[in-house]
């Protein structure tokens, strides 16, 4: 079976690796020379250091889940080195870790853990403030635009054969997630997710195959964008390419577009200053945005449903779902203010910010 035809459940499903740092400071001792202090981080599905050598220098060691293609894990890295290359004769405001090859000049080493085999790399440590941490305004907003925009663009001629991975955080998937609805305990939450999928169905995913598609990121959430740390208004960079593939280029946007929620005011208000900056160095087509607010409670019914899913099989006390609550825990409030405005309001409004945006192009010519 191909890694495209996989159950998407398997690899989330799949526990972690589970490598003491110790060992993790001999792995990166042993194989990329780096003598370094080892701090675990919380991962979803891999098993993730931080290292930092006596120097100061820090870096971080990535062990990827067992159940993860070999071919999904070197599509990973590949597209970290098609952006170093691409940031190596353009100009662009982005920044991603950089593959740190080992001594042998290899960009991935095979482990065997426990009598299983991981894929280990080592990736730079990028410095910056998570934006879960930053209070959001409207100028961040653009700014955060600007920098997925470009980032797609430094995507968009990437190509390789692990970016069509099934993957449960993939929306063309995610009509799967009504085998999950049984895990969401709450009778309303759980009906609003059924809603959502059921306007997905109908009115956004039978027009995702006319669009254009690429690799995205298909992660720009909050944990993974970080902001310059004397600058709160300025992109520092984004990290973790783990859940990365081919998709339509509006998927990408619609999973940044989920996490700016305002709970208290206009719901659409972040939205829209972030769909203004997209749009202005990347162009939206009409099709694109006319099904964007379906894609973003798309978004919001996978983050509920994996969420709850994870809760009922992995417990309470998993370090990953403590980890995510603090982000995660308004996307139901979220869906459910979204589901308040109609959305032939909420495509207008697009429209209105792609227009104006074009306006305001052509009146600088």
């Amino acid at each position: 079976m191909s890694s495209a035809e996989s159950n998407p459940l398997t690899v989330i499903a799949k526990a972690a690796p589970q490598l003491a740092a110790v060992d993790a400071a001999r792995v990166a001792r042993e194989h990329w020379g780096l003598e370094a202090s080892c701090t675990e981080l919380v991962s979803e599905r891999d098993q993730n250091f931080r290292l930092q050598t006596a120097d100061g220098r820090r870096y971080v060691l990535k062990i990827a889940n067992s159940a993860e293609d070999p071919v999904v894990t070197d599509f990973q890295v590949r597209a970290l080195l098609h952006i170093e290359r691409y940031l190596a004769i353009r100009a662009a405001p982005i920044s991603a870790p950089q593959i740190v090859r080992d001594l042998a000049h290899q960009t991935q080493v095979m482990l065997q853990i426990d009598g299983v085999q991981h894929v280990a790399r080592i990736v730079s440590y990028l410095e910056g403030v998570p934006l879960a941490d930053i209070c959001i305004n409207g100028t961040l907003c653009r700014n955060l635009g600007v920098f997925l925009a470009h980032l797609g663009l430094a995507l968009e001629d990437f190509a390789h054969p692990g970016s069509k991975h099934a993957l449960l955080w993939d929306m063309q998937q995610a009509l799967n997630l009504r085998e999950l609805l049984s895990d969401i305990a709450d009778k309303e939450v759980r009906g609003r997710v059924a809603q959502s999928l059921d306007d997905f169905e109908h009115l956004a995913l039978p027009r995702l195959p006319s669009l254009r598609a690429q690799v995205i990121h298909n992660d720009f959430n909050p944990e993974n964008v970080l902001i310059e740390a004397g600058n709160a208004t300025a992109v520092a960079g984004i990290i973790d390419f783990g859940d990365m593939l081919h998709a339509p280029l509006i998927v990408d946007v619609a999973v940044a577009a989920s996490y700016l929620r305002v709970l208290d005011g206009n719901p659409l208000a972040q939205i829209a200053e972030f769909l203004a900056g997209y749009h202005a160095v990347n162009r939206l087509a009409a099709a694109e945005i006319d099904i964007l607010f379906e894609l973003i409670q798309a978004r919001l019914c996978t983050t509920i449903a994996i969420l709850c899913w994870r809760a009922s099989t992995k417990g309470a006390n998993d370090p990953y779902l403590q980890n995510a609550a603090a982000v995660e825990s308004s996307a139901d409030e979220f869906l459910r203010r979204l589901m308040e405005i109609p959305p032939e309001n909420a495509r207008r409004i697009f429209r209105e910010v792609c227009a104006s945006v074009d306006t305001g192009a052509r009146g600088n010519h």
